[in-house]
């Protein structure tokens, strides 16, 4: 391997600091890191050596490094094993062009791999998609998870692995109000892995709240332990009591709402110009407004501007707040009529998938 660094090699295979490495990577990541390159000890250590960087944060480094062991596979096992690394550091990237390139390799492999679940495939890009309220592309992103062991034996581990992504999907459903979907997936998580989950039973008590079966979601608070029971406890209160913004329309103060259409007819042309050249300081200038006109939010509120067919079109993210869309319907119904040329519309999110 005549790419290796002669001085890290040296180094590596006389010292105790990459034993100390190889065991912590392999109590993270099991026999994919530990059976990968066996026999290759060159190899092994600079498998070592791309993780460090992984975990270092220095992705282009790590991918020079696999990039060099993936050219030098022997077997399936290994092709599966770097093309899983390379993927995980695009995904770490956020390039998920190439993400899913090479996850699509591990998928097509016969080798069953059991990934720790905060590493797993394409796990990282739902959650961040979930916690950006981008539903519909952690939805596809958990599934597409899930489809690494489509036609696989699964055995304990793999089955508590899905049953956690299953779990998020459910997460994701309750969010968005698809209460019939979340049981669903909440029932699929138990089946996978039957054992007691208190985040699971978490969601399913608030499930049950919003669905009004509140002696079944009372029987499972009542169940849980102190630390998750002062969470749960004031939002199940909320909920009963038609309180909690999001699960309840809760109707807000509207007397700003006349005076943001009034700036925007006051600035439409200028917007309108903004638009052609800077279309960000057009989306942030908006953003401000709509944050200062929903204080009950408490957060910057996002939204999507740009020309369409000759009209401009407005979209504003509503998080599938039940309150912000309510709020959302009474601000766009007060839309001018000289403002007919633009389109305005409240969207749960922006990407689809």
């Amino acid at each position: 391997m005549s790419d290796f660094d002669d001085l890290l090699l040296k180094y590596a295979l006389n010292s105790k600091n990459n034993n100390q490495w190889r065991k912590e990577h392999t109590k993270m990541f099991g026999e994919i890191f530990s059976h990968a390159f066996d026999g290759n000890k060159e190899a092994q250590i600079h498998l070592t050596a791309a993780l460090i960087n992984t975990s270092q944060r220095n992705f282009e480094t790590a991918l020079s490094k696999l990039g060099v062991l993936e050219s030098i596979c022997v077997n399936e096992f290994d092709e599966a094993a770097i093309s899983y690394y390379i993927g995980l550091n695009y995904e770490l990237l956020g390039n998920e062009e190439k993400m899913m390139e090479y996850y699509e390799k591990v998928k097509a492999s016969n080798i069953s791999f059991v990934f720790p679940v905060p590493f797993h495939p394409y796990y990282r890009t739902a959650k961040l998609a979930q916690r950006d309220s981008e539903c519909s592309k952690a939805v596809y992103y958990y599934r597409k998870a899930l489809e690494i062991y489509d036609g696989r034996v699964l055995n304990d581990k793999i089955k508590s692995s899905a049953s956690q992504i299953i779990y998020d999907i459910a997460t994701v459903c309750l969010y968005m109000h698809e209460y019939e979907e979340c049981e669903k997936y909440l029932n699929l998580s138990e089946k996978y892995d039957p054992c007691d989950n208190q985040q699971r039973n978490y969601v399913k008590a608030i499930l049950y709240a919003v669905q009004n079966r509140i002696s079944e979601s009372n029987f499972l608070a009542e169940g849980m332990n102190r630390f998750f029971r002062e969470y749960l406890d004031p939002t199940l209160r909320a909920i009963e009591n038609g309180e909690d913004l999001h699960y309840c329309i809760c109707t807000q103060d509207r007397y700003g709402y006349t005076d943001f259409w009034v700036w925007m007819a006051d600035n439409k042309s200028y917007l309108e110009q903004l638009l052609e050249n800077d279309p960000d300081e057009v989306k942030r200038m908006i953003s401000d407004k709509l944050t200062e006109l929903m204080p009950f939010m408490k957060r910057r509120m996002d939204c999507r501007i740009a020309f369409s067919g000759g009209t401009v079109v407005l979209h504003l993210k509503n998080y599938s707040v039940k309150t912000l869309i309510a709020e959302y319907e009474a601000l766009i119904s007060c839309k001018p009529k000289y403002m007919s040329d633009w389109t305005v519309r409240s969207v749960k999110w922006f990407e689809e998938y």
